[in-house]
């Protein structure tokens, strides 16, 4: 059976060696932190201790660092994760478990003098140099904040989902552009076929019945019918604008079917122009303002909507905004198949969805950084 440690505030070197000694090789259950009002005890390895197993049996990694940034006890999840021991993990700092890109953003973290609950993402070193991408939850456990206490989560997966949703994304929006083309090149031009022959029946036709002949005038009729909800459909899956006048130019060609066909007043404030997109950037933007669109006039109430565009110094960003009865404070969070799909574009494309929802209505805003674009213009290239 180990012991208790007393850790005072302020420790010498000497002092700190023989506590991380003692600490690595499973001399201690537990070690009180000494502060300005009183004593806090924290739990390691002692069994009947309810906090130190629910701990050590957390699939989640979990360590507690010094204000030196040291680690001072990890559970099993984290080095498993790690692929280091326990025992070696135990007095190593957390900077240098992080990718020297990630290094100076950690360190002014840590040694932030008004050290609260917080989350970022780094990437952080296996055994073998391997990095992955984790989040790290810190939070002080001590009032003067000396003992930090954090949790890691392998976003490995996450990310491997987000890159396969963008894929997917991608062979979708592939997809439509293929079918659009057939339906405007091949049905289109059948139907175009059909009118044609229409016409000249109807003016070479001079001993039909009036029934044959009002037939021939409807079938003429819902041909022009089919071959409008054709067009639409087609522009829909992709619109042609995009790729000839730009993501502007064809917010406007959308919202103006969609006001006539849904009556609903819709406000743009758009520029002309908002600068040379990536195909990625238009589709992921113009997807957004459809799926925002048939959201307000299927779930809002309201009858009015405001799309705003406007591109500043570091950020692109797109508002959709209604003056509906808001959403359920439950489905404010990000959730819905066509609000993870926004959410997922704009992670894809380092940006971010954000929404806003209250009884006076809910804004939704697609954020992508300026340095972003600028990538994806120079990779489209």
């Amino acid at each position: 059976m180990g012991s208790n440690v007393v850790i005072p505030a302020e420790l010498t070197p000497d002092e700190g060696a023989q506590i991380l000694e003692a600490i690595r090789t499973g001399c201690v259950d537990a070690f009180v932190v000494e502060e300005r009002d009183g004593h806090t005890v924290y739990a390691l390895q002692s069994a009947d201790l309810p906090y130190s197993t629910l701990v050590q049996r957390m699939q989640q990694g979990a360590a507690m660092l010094n204000s030196a940034g040291e680690m001072i006890y990890c559970n099993v999840s984290l080095a498993t994760l790690l692929g280091i021991s326990c025992e070696s993990l135990i007095g190593s700092r957390l900077d240098e478990l992080v990718h020297p890109d990630d290094k100076e953003s950690t360190q002014r973290l840590l040694q932030s003098p008004n050290m609260q609950s917080m989350e970022w993402e780094v990437r952080l070193r296996k055994v073998g140099g391997v990095f992955f991408s984790a989040k790290l939850s810190l939070s002080p456990l001590s009032r003067d904040g000396a003992i930090i206490g954090v949790l890691v989560n392998d976003l490995t997966t996450e990310k491997s989902n987000a890159e396969l949703i963008a894929r997917i994304q991608r062979l979708q929006d592939e997809e439509r552009r293929n079918i659009a083309r057939e339906l405007h090149d091949s049905v289109g031009q059948l139907l175009a076929g059909v009118t044609m022959n229409l016409a000249a029946v109807q003016n070479t036709a001079t001993n039909l019945s009036p029934a044959v002949s009002k037939t021939l005038d409807d079938s003429a009729i819902m041909v022009a019918e089919v071959t409008k909800e054709i067009r639409t459909i087609s522009h829909l899956l992709h619109p042609p604008l995009l790729g000839v006048a730009g993501l502007c130019s064809a917010i406007r060609w959308y919202v103006d079917g969609f006001s006539e066909r849904s009556r609903m007043n819709v406000t743009l404030d758009i520029p002309e122009e908002v600068g040379p997109l990536s195909s990625e950037a238009e589709i992921a933007l113009f997807r957004v303002v459809q799926e925002c669109l048939t959201n307000v006039y299927r779930h809002s109430g309201s009858d009015t909507c405001l799309i705003k565009l406007e591109r500043g110094e570091d950020e692109l960003r797109l508002e959709v905004r209604d003056f509906g009865k808001g959403m359920p404070a439950p489905n404010t969070e990000i959730s819905g198949v066509g609000v993870r799909g926004m959410t997922e574009r704009m992670r894809h494309l380092g940006g971010k969805l954000e929404i806003t929802s209250s009884d006076g209505g809910t804004t939704v805003a697609a954020v992508l950084p300026v340095s972003e674009l600028a990538d994806q213009e120079e990779r489209a290239v």
